[in-house]
C-alpha cells in the first residue's frame, strides 16, 4: 500500500471508538463477562487460506495457546473473557489476510465500511471492562488489541502494531504493579504475542499488504 493513502475514514472510526470507550469507562456498572465456552473457537487454518493468512495462522498457533493456558490456569473469568477478545481480534486479522488473496485493494473511502465491525467489537469489549473488577486493567489491555485489525489499512503494519503495543502496555504496567501471579502470567503472555506480531509483520508485510490485482470488490468481500 502506498504511504500516501488517505486514512481519514479509518481515523474517523478510531475517533468514534475513543468516544465510546470514554463513555463506557465513566459509567461502567455492569459485571465482567462470564468465562467463554471456547476462547479459540473459529481459529485454525483451512484449505482455502491464502499464503499470508496461512503464515499468520502458523504464528497464531505458536503464541496464542500460551495466552489461553495462562487464562485457563488462572481460573479467572475476566482473564478468560479477555483472552476471547484477543482470539477474536486475531481471527479478524486472519480474515483480512485471506481477503488480500482474492480482493482488490480497497479504495480509501471503503475502509469505513470494511472496518465498521472493529467499532462494534470494541464497544462490546469495553462494555465488559468493569472498573470495579480486580482484573479491569487486563480487560482494558485486551480491548485495546482490537485496534490491531486496522493494520490492514496501514503502510507500515509493524509500526502500527507497536503503537497498539504501547497503548496496551499502559494497562499491562498497571496490572503488573499489583503483583497478582495469575494476572502477571497472563499480561506477560499478551506482551509476547504483540511483540511477536510486530516481528511477523516486518517479515511478511513490511511495506503494507499487497492485494489481488483485478480481484473482487473488497467491500463486497467483507459484507
Amino acid at each position: 500500500m502506498s504511504a500516501s493513502v488517505d486514512l481519514a475514514p479509518f481515523n474517523s472510526i478510531i475517533a468514534r471508538l475513543e468516544v465510546v470507550t470514554a463513555k463506557l469507562e465513566q459509567g461502567a456498572a455492569s459485571g465482567a463477562g462470564a468465562a467463554p465456552s471456547s476462547a479459540s473457537a473459529g481459529v485454525g487454518a483451512s484449505a482455502g487460506d491464502g499464503k499470508l493468512a496461512a503464515s499468520l495462522d502458523a504464528y497464531m498457533k505458536s503464541v496464542l495457546p500460551g495466552l489461553e493456558a495462562a487464562a485457563k490456569d488462572s481460573g479467572v473469568a475476566d482473564l478468560a473473557g479477555a483472552t476471547e477478545t484477543v482470539m477474536k481480534t486475531f481471527q479478524m486479522l486472519k480474515d483480512g489476510m485471506n481477503a488480500t488473496a482474492v480482493a482488490a485493494k480497497p479504495k480509501d473511502q471503503d475502509w469505513g465500511k470494511i472496518l465498521a465491525p472493529v467499532s462494534t467489537m470494541s464497544g462490546e469489549a469495553n462494555k465488559a471492562c468493569d472498573n470495579r473488577s480486580e482484573y479491569f486493567q487486563s480487560r482494558k489491555s485486551a480491548a485495546e488489541t482490537i485496534n490491531l485489525v486496522a493494520l490492514l489499512a496501514q503502510p507500515s503494519p509493524a509500526s502500527h502494531v507497536m503503537g497498539v503495543f504501547e497503548t496496551v502496555d499502559f494497562h499491562v504496567t498497571k496490572a503488573l504493579q499489583k503483583k497478582n501471579p495469575p494476572e502477571v502470567a497472563w499480561v506477560k503472555a499478551l506482551k509476547e504475542v504483540l511483540k511477536g506480531l510486530s516481528s511477523w509483520c516486518n517479515e511478511e508485510c513490511k511495506m503494507g499488504l499487497t492485494w489481488k490485482h483485478g480481484g473482487q470488490d473488497a467491500v463486497g468481500y467483507f459484507a
